[in-house]
């Protein structure tokens, strides 16, 4: 398990190595130490402004985290940036993100600029309320049907599916977080949804979390016909006003 005086060392030898290399053009750090929330289990995330050779960037970068003490790193891309996320043998995470110089800047608070330039750029929101409640009825679709076939295990997958796409849907309500599971601590009755949760593969009992979940998730659609056809899916759901 690493220690915090073990993650400040690191983060600032990623920031003494961006500094010397001339290829980087500027870094921030991002996350919870960019506004001081940062606590025992917080990660380390470094982003970092490419100017040129960014392919060679990211091998030489890569291999600097492994001779510091990774074991595997996975790979996110949005758009033209690479957020490379290493799991380091300490168990600690580092995300380095890998952004071409001219579209290298802050996309929401957390961000803190070491050095460099940034651009303007849009600011990353909150989800879509339609895409969340569309997935949400997906999930409860394919629920149903495999608590109907015998499918226990690919139940219990979809109505867990299902619960985190309502449980966003009550963090855009209450104006909360809704990336992620960040703001569902911050919910006001957050223990509605312990009702929901999977206790068994009996049919019963995952009919019953189904029924509940199916419940809540009625109390965020406004659509009529959509009410409709998603109370039909759970009987014990449609004595819901």
């Amino acid at each position: 398990m690493f220690s915090v005086s073990e993650r400040d060392q690191l983060r600032r030898d990623l920031i003494n190595a961006a500094d010397v290399d001339p290829r980087v053009v500027g870094a921030a750090l991002t996350g919870s130490a960019a506004v001081g929330r940062e606590d025992r289990w917080s990660d380390i995330d470094f982003a970092l402004s490419v100017e040129r050779d960014l392919d060679a960037v990211v091998d030489d970068w890569t291999a600097l985290m492994y001779a510091c003490g990774a074991v595997s790193h996975l790979d996110v891309r949005h758009g033209t940036v690479l957020f490379r996320v290493f799991l380091m043998r300490s168990t600690l995470q580092v995300d380095v993100a890998f952004w071409p110089s001219d579209e290298f800047g802050a996309t929401g608070p957390t961000f803190k600029l070491l050095f460099g330039e940034t651009n303007d750029l849009p600011q990353a929101g909150q989800p879509d309320r339609d895409g969340l409640i569309g997935l949400a009825w997906l999930y409860a679709l394919h629920a149903r049907s495999s608590i109907a076939r015998g499918r226990s295990w690919q139940a219990v997958y979809m109505i867990n599916g299902m619960r985190d796409h309502v449980m966003s849907l009550w963090c855009l309500r209450e104006e909360v977080n809704a990336v992620q599971g960040r703001g569902l601590d911050d919910l006001r009755n957050a223990g509605a949804f312990t009702g929901t949760l999977v206790l068994s593969t009996h049919p019963d009992e995952l009919a019953r979390a189904f029924h509940v979940l199916t419940g809540l998730l009625l109390g965020e659609i406004t659509e009529p016909e959509l009410r409709e056809a998603v109370r039909a899916l759970s009987p014990a759901a449609a004595n819901r006003p």
